[in-house]
């Protein structure tokens, strides 16, 4: 039963987070491209306001205002690569490196379901300890909190105990839904 329940949580969750991310980052690049067409329009029929509100951006980084001006005036000088500084400036975004959704979506199913196997293998090589089963999954949380201290500035222990941590937030609250709902983990 805990097989079971714990591969058909594994299948739906890895779906719905894939799809989760597929729908944000797909929506995310739909913005930035709306971002894109206003800013070219409003370069296409605005362009001196544009070229002033770009020297100005340069002057607030530390240019002077002459070499601010002059920069931005050559910006100008091609309207395509002016859409893109004034969106790299404006958004903090480069419109040109968007995540593809599909391989947001693939990560993240792939993430899940690896993370969502853990727990499981006890069960899966015979074991019907639950006490074993929750050691392994702590385990597994902590040891990806660790890993993810590598693309940070936090110490591994850090990031592993707050991983380990949000998992036993989770597991308490499906703990409580099922308590609620009359589940019982005696069978």
């Amino acid at each position: 039963m805990i097989i079971l329940t714990g591969m058909a949580g594994l299948v739906a969750g890895a779906f719905s987070m894939a799809l989760g991310e597929f729908a944000s980052v797909h929506t995310q690049n739909d913005a930035v491209a709306a971002e894109v067409a206003v800013e070219r329009d409003e370069i296409r029929r605005h362009p001196r306001a544009e070229q002033a509100e770009l020297a100005e951006m340069y002057e607030g980084m530390g240019l002077s205002r002459p070499t601010a001006e002059a920069v931005a005036r050559e910006v100008h000088a091609d309207p395509e690569p002016a859409v893109k500084v004034h969106i790299t400036q404006e958004l903090g975004v480069d419109p040109d490196e968007q995540p593809p959704p599909w391989t947001a979506a693939a990560s993240s199913f792939l993430c899940f379901a690896v993370g969502g196997i853990i727990p499981l293998v006890p069960y899966l090589f015979g074991s019907s300890a639950l006490a074993l089963g929750l050691l392994v999954g702590a385990v597994g949380l902590f040891v990806a909190g660790a890993l993810t201290s590598r693309f940070t500035a936090r110490p591994w222990w850090f990031s592993g105990l707050r991983q380990l941590l949000f998992g036993a937030i989770a597991a308490g609250a499906t703990y409580v839904v099922g308590m609620l709902i009359g589940v019982s983990m005696t069978g």
